[in-house]
């Protein structure tokens, strides 16, 4: 199948020529996966409800946009190759994989070019492009191998040959270039019956995955659960989305919603077709809506169970099931059977600590119990979401492994050493949180890096560079000799962030000896032995300082009106935590009732609570918000940074101390909050403003010139520390030394005179 699917994408010309000559060449057209009969039409509730429950396959679709490009991959010199990791559901067949590549090109130096595209290593296409600027758009079959590592791998090479030069100039063309657009798309199926565990369930989430909760006002531990597990998905890379079960006079739109034939006639079904804006009338509508499966508008990734879930799904479909008795009775056995298998999984009443896989609105779902929020966060970590190798798990505890020692591995921060071939660049990159390394109050202050490189033909020797957050911390020209070679990095302070990104690139010269030697790739690695030294240091009062603060547990705190306006407020509270290195396993969590707010007892996050006593920065009244800095903030006397009137959609995120005690509280400086749909990335102040497209602005109040981070660095050790009052004792102590040194010389003199 994989040679079929291959051979489809690298001989088009064939391919005419078998459209020529008629139907007979069809399956060279298509992947061979793609080649299915279409489902007879159910023309009968019984068989319209009996083929939804045939049904098991589950379609995805993940564009690049969706992959972290906001905008769109430009391949030309010298970054003319590039490898995109396409996440699948590990060790499961793939059906009708295909990817559409929305791409054109321009050629403004002539030559020889040419697109080589690869899957998995492989080769699958190969073109050459001749005109100045055209369309090279393309469509590949994706072959349905499982693959263990949970990636199909894209590769793209982007090649340009000139004319020979025997004096070797540079002859890279930068104005032959390709570009490919964002909205590029790689779709496929697979068989919801080979999601057997909840490890490969987890690794089969959608990009956007759904969390399903019982109703917008929620019980206080259902809200806990929830916001934790959008914040464990939010540490896995997807943006979560809640969603609540439709109850009755809620308003729903159904221009999307498909209704099998078979089941129109239904009173229930037959309200449902009529598209656009609908008022659901009864809990049968909400039964129907619920059982139409993959073709409904309700889906469910992860379902927080308790027992007003439970409930009100039941009820929905036993209404269904009555109304089914007198409209259609030769359906409900049908009925019966597709609700045993995709709907009643997620009715049972939940159980303690239980994490469970079940099939569920026709795929396959992640239930967990409503007291199981912070156990679920625990075992899909990335520690520990290996072991969940069963459908049914009761956890106990599944927390961070601690780190309180002097120094940590890259490994332990998801660098996983290895080797690579490096023709010209390569990058190798390892992304943590800054709380996996700050336990005990220590912070990471120098990178050891452990590396090897293979000799080449070109004279000139490779360069390694370490970036922290796109800040240059070393550099070093290799010997390249096949031996490992140690470079040694101090990472100061403003190079850190919430969430960090190390990235060690390798550079080599490519090697032509005047056109006699053709380039070749050779390899480095990046060895187990790499590390990370931690000192020890005090938080600062800043967004970073936070994270650091937070790496011991943290105190979440709300008003009780979010848990009445769940689906409006859990995706603010879930940014907000993971924008703020909250970690979603050891965070405690309140719902806070009136105007008592209980005093802190640790670091914490609040949420539009009106805390009192605090060194709060920005004073908001009536619509006007003052911004004030300095050195004692909060006080009358305090210059002011900013003030204005008429703010609506933003919020303040500002560090503050209550109680003796630093935390972090969000404030709405308008009547409306922000949407926050794009990631935030907080550092080093202690005020943000966050607007609908992201973080707006970022300020130190007590440095908003940034005059504290040159003196740091800057500064003798001693000062950096802020142990200036050492300097008049270190003074004294050397006066007194000298003093002891210059009489022990004279009584030293006097004896050798007395000598001779």
């Amino acid at each position: 199948m994989k040679l079929t699917t291959h051979f489809l994408v690298t001989v088009p010309r064939a391919a005419r020529r078998c459209a020529s000559m008629g139907l007979s060449c069809l399956p060279l057209l298509l992947p061979v996966t793609a080649i299915q009969a279409a489902p007879p039409v159910a023309n009968t509730p019984g068989e319209a409800f009996r083929q939804l429950n045939a049904d098991n396959w589950v379609s995805r679709e993940i564009t690049f946009a969706e992959l972290g490009f906001a905008g769109p991959l430009v391949l030309g010199a010298p970054d003319s190759r590039r490898e995109i990791y396409l996440p699948v559901p590990a060790n499961v067949p793939l059906s009708n994989g295909e990817i559409k590549l929305n791409a054109n090109y321009l050629r403004a130096d002539g030559g020889r070019t040419s697109l080589v595209i690869s899957l998995d290593t492989y080769p699958v296409s190969a073109r050459p492009f001749a005109l100045d600027k055209g369309d090279a758009s393309i469509t590949l079959g994706v072959a349905g191998t499982p693959r263990p590592n949970g990636f199909v791998r894209l590769g793209l090479n982007w090649d340009t040959a000139l004319g020979a030069d025997l004096n070797c100039t540079d002859a890279r063309p930068e104005g032959n270039v390709l570009r490919i657009e964002p909205d590029s798309r790689f779709t496929y199926r697979f068989d919801a019956s080979a999601i057997r565990d909840l490890t490969t369930a987890w690794g089969a989430l959608p990009a956007v995955p759904v969390i399903l909760i019982s109703a917008n006002n929620l019980s206080s531990e259902s809200y806990d659960s929830a916001w934790r597990l959008g914040v464990a998905l939010e540490r896995a890379g997807k943006r979560s989305r809640t969603v609540a079960l439709p109850v009755v006079g809620e308003t729903i739109n159904l221009d999307r919603v498909t209704i099998p034939p078979g089941l129109r006639n239904l009173p229930a079904f037959s309200a449902l077709a009529q598209g656009g804006n609908y008022k659901l009338k009864d809990a049968a509508e909400i039964g129907a809506l619920l059982s139409l499966g993959q073709s409904g508008p309700f889906r469910a990734d992860i379902i927080i169970n308790d027992k007003a879930m439970g409930s009100a799904m039941r009820a929905a479909f036993d209404a269904l099931r009555s109304q089914l008795q007198t409209s259609a009775p030769d359906a409900v056995m049908a009925f019966t059977e597709w609700r045993t298998r995709a709907l009643d999984p997620a009715t049972p009443p939940p159980v303690a600590k239980r994490i469970q896989l079940a099939y569920a609105f026709g795929r396959p779902t992640i239930i967990v119990a409503s007291d199981a929020g912070a156990k679920a966060a625990g075992l899909f970590s990335s520690h520990w979401n290996r072991v969940a190798l069963a459908p049914v798990m009761l956890v106990d505890a599944a927390n961070d492994p601690a780190n309180d020692g002097k120094a940590v591995s890259l490994k332990y921060l998801g660098g996983e050493p290895g080797s690579f071939d490096v023709l010209a660049h390569a990058n190798w990159n390892a992304i943590f949180d800054i709380g996996a390394v700050a336990a005990d109050g220590r912070v990471p202050g120098t990178l050891v890096l452990d590396v090897a490189a293979a000799p080449s033909a070109a004279r000139t020797l490779p360069v390694v560079s370490i970036f922290m957050n796109d800040i240059l911390l070393a550099a070093k020209q290799m010997d390249a000799n096949g031996k490992a070679e140690r470079i040694t990095a101090k990472i100061p302070r403003y190079s850190l962030a919430a969430r960090n990104t190390l990235r060690v690139s390798f550079v080599r010269q490519l090697a032509s000896d005047r056109c006699r030697e053709t380039p070749e790739a050779y390899p480095v690695s990046v060895l187990p032995s790499s590390h990370m030294l931690l000192v020890k240091a005090n938080p600062s009062d800043d967004f970073t300082g936070m994270v650091s603060r937070y790496a011991n547990g943290a105190h979440v705190m709300v008003p009780a009106s979010f848990l009445a306006n769940a689906t409006a407020t859990l995706p603010r509270v879930v940014r907000l935590a993971a924008t703020t290195g909250v970690s979603p396993i050891n965070a405690r969590f309140t719902a806070v009732s009136g105007e008592s707010i209980p005093p802190p007892d640790g670091p914490f996050l609040a949420l539009e609570l009106p805390l009192k006593n605090t060194n709060a920065k920005v004073k908001l009244d009536g619509g006007r918000l003052v911004l004030t800095g300095g050195s004692e903030q909060g006080n009358a006397g305090s210059p002011v940074l900013l003030d204005v009137t008429g703010l609506n959609k933003i919020g303040i995120v500002e560090v503050i101390k209550v109680g003796g005690y630093t935390g972090v509280a969000y404030r709405n400086a308008g009547s409306e909050p922000p949407q926050m749909e794009k990631p935030l990335l907080l550092s080093h102040g202690d005020v943000a403003l966050i607007g609908s497209n992201g973080l707006i602005s970022e300020v130190s109040s007590a440095d908003p010139d940034g005059s504290d981070v040159i003196r740091s660095e800057d500064s003798p050790w001693l000062l950096a520390k802020g142990y200036w009052w050492m300097l008049p004792i270190v003074a004294i102590v050397f006066m007194v030394a000298l003093l002891v040194f210059a009489s022990r010389m004279r009584r030293r003199r006097a004896a050798d005179k007395n000598k001779t």
